[in-house]
């Protein structure tokens, strides 16, 4: 049976092979290597053939019916063959084993982010820090207990006094208030900085899916453009053989094809780094490499700049923070004119005097006098810190603007670049390739030319596929308002590294 089964495939090889060298071969091949974001309709032969005595192409010439029916029927033997062939080499059923690899959508990724990603739970502590330090800065202080006595020894007695006393401060000028509200505020800064972090995750999760789509897609172009090249060699070494191109010219070929082979590995290269930076930003390092879900084609409505900048200006976080930090100065200010205020220190004794053999008790009541220190000089340096706030609001929104102008010019340059792909260049290709295809069947034009079409047609796709991942970064950027680094840790709310753990946050 096994030798039955060699003999049927050598003969399906060797009458395939005899029958390879015009343009049926051709347009079989050049049918599994059309691209396929564009489809170009089945073009059916015409029963023409080619003159000879020349080795160009001229006029053409009408085929007999007979002939033509002979070609038929030799064709639908050898493809009985080649299945019959085939069949007996396919395995059984049972031990095809279909493997649906895993696919990942937009969708999954960002919700894998929003529960791995470190900086968000970074985001989260200092928010619950400055919580803790706010709730902290309130509280009122803690009264003292202690014991006392007096003139012990005394004639052999245990003192003349015994007893205990209690001492508390009581806080004036409203200074608990104005220091909780001061690192409230510093919390809503923390929280505005937890929801830019959340998007920075989301939008660097974003660009770092289409980056891996774009090389995804891309890694298929170059499979084709191999496959062309593949064909353009064999191609030139049938038109070696026959005279029809020089040694330099099959050389050249060759030369293209491993160019082309060194692309797709390129290609394929840069998908794993996509994959793995895409991973890594997701907070999932380990997950093996699978196929993404999605389009690069823009699916919203395109942006104008006065739209963008106003949406930018209203709702950027970093300078809701700005306006947050300047309303935390001012109450810093607050505080800092009433920290003069004197304190009232209270102070209550009690015990039992022994030389009149009573229960007595008494008070004392004291206060800082502000005549050296009345804190001038922090409340000038609270002004001072509130005076950079307000200008680095300022600061900030004409360095936003700035950024805008240059990925608003990116936005629009590649916007326009799509609807011309889309609209004129690819479509015009297409239209070449069809053509030329059509003037191959009917032995005007070479199959060379063919492939050259089809080569440049599988180019502009790539120029295509860049130009539609720029885009999407660009679009991304100016609608997640400039924020990206998801994985940098997030700003602090207040100026100054590390938290600092105070008794009494003021």
């Amino acid at each position: 049976m096994k030798r039955d089964v060699q003999i049927a495939v050598s003969v399906a090889m060797v009458i395939v092979s005899g029958c390879a060298t015009g343009p049926e071969r051709h347009a079989s091949k050049l049918k599994n290597a059309k691209p396929s974001i564009n489809r170009v309709s089945d073009l059916e032969e015409p029963p023409y053939v080619l003159a000879l005595g020349d080795d160009t192409f001229s006029e053409p010439t009408k085929k007999s019916s007979k002939p033509a029916m002979q070609q038929v029927a030799h064709e639908k033997e050898i493809a009985l063959l080649v299945r019959q062939s085939e069949s007996l080499l396919l395995p059984a059923p049972d031990e095809v084993v279909n493997e649906q690899p895993m696919v990942l959508t937009l969708e999954t990724l960002e919700e894998m982010a929003l529960s791995n990603n470190p900086t968000l739970v970074q985001a989260m502590a200092q928010v619950e820090a400055a919580s803790g330090s706010a709730y902290q800065a309130g509280l009122y202080p803690n009264p003292v207990v202690g014991y006392a006595s007096d003139q012990i020894g005394i004639a052999g007695t245990a003192g003349e006094l015994q007893g205990g006393y209690v001492s508390q401060e009581f806080v004036t000028g409203g200074k608990l208030q104005l220091s909780r509200a001061k690192w409230s505020q510093a919390a809503r800064i923390a929280e505005t900085n937890r929801s830019a972090q959340y998007d920075r995750v989301l939008n660097d999760v974003r660009m770092h899916f289409f980056k891996t789509l774009a090389a995804q897609q891309l890694v298929e172009v170059q499979k084709q453009l191999v496959a062309n090249a593949k064909d353009n060699v064999q191609t030139h070494k049938e038109m070696l053989n026959l005279g029809q191109t020089n040694t330099p010219g099959f050389l050249q070929s060759e030369i293209n094809l491993r160019q082309n082979q060194l692309n797709l590995q390129t290609a394929e290269n840069d998908l794993e780094q996509a994959w793995r930076n895409l991973v890594a930003m997701v907070g999932t390092p380990e997950l093996s490499r699978s196929t993404l879900s999605g389009t690069l084609e823009p699916i919203d409505e395109k942006l104008d700049w006065e739209s963008a900048f106003h949406h930018l200006l209203e709702n950027s976080p970093e300078l809701v923070a700005a306006w947050e930090k300047v309303c935390h100065d001012e109450i810093t200010v607050e505080r800092e004119r009433v920290q003069p205020i004197p304190n009232v220190l209270v102070n209550v004794d009690f015990g039992h005097n022994f030389e009149t053999d009573n229960s007595v008790a008494g008070v004392t009541v004291g206060l800082p006098l502000p005549i050296f220190d009345d804190n001038n000089g922090t409340i000038d340096q609270a002004l001072a810190d509130l005076n950079r706030s307000r200008a680095d609001v300022k600061r900030l929104e004409l360095t936003l603007s700035v950024k805008l102008a240059e990925q608003y010019r990116n936005y629009q340059t590649n916007w326009q670049h799509i609807q011309a792909y889309q609209n004129e260049i690819l479509p015009k290709s297409e239209q070449v390739f069809e053509m030329l295809h059509k003037s191959y069947i009917m032995r005007r034009a070479t199959w060379s030319q063919v492939l050259m079409a089809q080569k440049n047609y599988l180019d502009l796709q790539a120029q295509y596929i860049n130009a539609l991942l720029e885009y999407r970064e660009t679009d991304i950027s100016i609608r997640g308002m400039l924020l990206t680094g998801g994985l940098m840790e997030p700003p602090a709310p207040l100026s100054g590294g590390h938290i600092n753990s105070v008794p009494k946050p003021r």
